[in-house]
C-alpha cells in the first residue's frame, strides 16, 4: 500500500475537546508520574475525561468548536488556491 503524502501547506485538522484537554493536562500528569510512557498517561487522562460531567467538558468543547470554525475558514481559503 502506498502512503498518500499530505500537502504541507494544507490547514491542520481541527482538534476535539478531548485533545485540547489532553494537551493542557498531560504536562502536569507526566510530572506526577516521571518515567511513565505516553500510553498509560493518556489512559489516565482519558478516564478523567470520561468521568467529567458535561459542564466540566464545556470549555474544552467550546475551544473545539472555535477550532472547527478556524479549519472551515482556512480550508475555504486553501481551496481557492
Amino acid at each position: 500500500k502506498k502512503k498518500r503524502h499530505k500537502n504541507p501547506t494544507a490547514p491542520k485538522h481541527p482538534m476535539s475537546g478531548f485533545l485540547f484537554y489532553l494537551s493542557a493536562v498531560r504536562p502536569n500528569i507526566a510530572q506526577q508520574y516521571p518515567g511513565s510512557t505516553v500510553g498509560p498517561i493518556s489512559k489516565m487522562i482519558a478516564q478523567q475525561w470520561r468521568d467529567m460531567d458535561k459542564s466540566d467538558r464545556e470549555p474544552w468543547n467550546k475551544k473545539a468548536d472555535e477550532d472547527k470554525k478556524r479549519y472551515a475558514r482556512e480550508i475555504r481559503e486553501y481551496a481557492k488556491t
